[in-house]
């Protein structure tokens, strides 16, 4: 008899933590940097062909919730966005501000956060201007931008993303 009361006490318990359980949500946010290199055809075996989907697969294996891209081209992006469809994305070219050059993009969870401002500016003394090179940098470089509301915590977020140049030091300082 002491044993079924002590049974029973118990499955109360647990019948009392568990649905609080269910109620608690995870508020860490999962942030991935990664450089995907651009799709040079010379690359062989880790051309963007071989390496495309095993990209999207280690993003969703890690679970990431925002993602901020190096070096891709608009063609990668394109891939990335049909593999991933569960994300949306921001960006622009570095070359035109538009389609041309290598991207920054931000890539971010739909069912996760909302979009509120979004831009790029170039790291140079003209930053509104496409395509504009700073002191000594040897390409173009951008920062992509936005805000994004968190629909689990409810608070906006900044993101910023970039790429420094590989040659210029007072470009990267």
């Amino acid at each position: 008899m002491k044993s079924i009361r002590w049974l029973f006490l118990l499955v109360c318990i647990i019948l009392l933590i568990v649905p609080g359980q269910a109620q608690v949500c995870d508020s860490t946010i999962r942030v991935l940097s990664f450089n995907i290199r651009y799709d040079n055809p010379g690359d062989g075996l880790n051309s963007w062909q071989f390496r495309k989907n095993r990209i999207a697969q280690f993003i969703r294996y890690h679970g990431a919730d925002l993602c901020g891209f190096q070096e891709a081209l608009s063609n990668q992006i394109e891939d990335l966005d049909s593999l991933l469809p569960e994300y949306d994305w921001i960006g622009v070219g570095r070359e035109d501000g538009m389609q041309n050059g290598e991207f920054c993009p931000i890539f971010f969870r739909k069912d996760r956060f909302t979009l509120k401002d979004q831009g790029t500016f170039w790291l140079s003394e003209t930053p509104s201007v496409a395509g504009s090179k700073g002191w000594d940098a040897a390409l173009p470089r951008i920062v992509t931008w936005c805000f994004v509301k968190d629909t689990v915590t409810r608070n906006v977020i900044g993101c910023f993303n970039t790429h420094f140049d590989h040659v210029g030091e007072n470009a990267r300082r």
